[in-house]
C-alpha cells in the first residue's frame, strides 16, 4: 500500500521555513537563527534555502547585518508551491491500492480519502502568510 501524503524532509522545512519567515518582524533572518528556531540541521537548511532562492520564493541578502526573507513571489506564493521544488507537484490519493478496485463505492477509506484530499487541497491552496499565522 501506499502513503496517503508523501513530503520529503527538504520539503517540510522549505514550508517551515516560509512560515517561520512570513512570521518574523525583521526583514532578514540569518540561515543560522532559522535553524535553530525549527530544530533542523544548518546544513540541511542551507540546501534547501539554495533551491528556494533558485526558485524565486526567498531573497538572500549578503553581509554581517544578512539573511533570508520570502521575496514578493514567496509572499503570494501557495504552499503547493514550495512542496513542488523539492517533489514535484503534490499528488492526491484516491486509492490505496493504487487503482480502483470497488470505484471507492463502499470502500471503508473511501470517504476518508475523499474528505483527506479535500482537506489536503484547500491546504495545498493557501498561500505562505495564511499558513504561518496558523496555530
Amino acid at each position: 500500500m501506499q502513503n496517503i501524503l508523501r513530503i520529503s524532509d527538504a520539503a517540510a522545512i522549505a514550508l517551515h521555513t516560509a512560515g517561520y519567515l512570513a512570521g518574523q518582524e525583521k526583514p532578514l533572518s540569518p540561515a543560522m537563527d532559522i535553524a535553530k528556531a525549527l530544530g533542523v540541521s544548518y546544513n540541511h537548511l542551507s540546501k534547501v534555502l539554495q533551491q528556494l532562492t533558485k526558485a524565486g520564493l526567498v531573497r538572500p541578502a549578503r553581509g554581517p547585518k544578512g539573511g533570508f526573507a520570502l521575496s514578493a513571489a514567496g509572499r503570494k506564493a501557495r504552499v503547493r508551491d514550495f512542496i513542488t521544488v523539492f517533489d514535484g507537484p503534490p499528488a492526491l490519493t484516491h486509492c490505496l491500492l493504487r487503482h480502483k478496485v470497488c470505484g471507492s463505492r463502499g470502500c471503508v477509506f473511501g470517504d476518508l480519502l475523499a474528505e483527506t484530499n479535500r482537506r489536503f487541497e484547500a491546504a495545498l491552496n493557501g498561500r505562505i502568510p495564511e499558513f504561518s499565522m496558523r496555530k
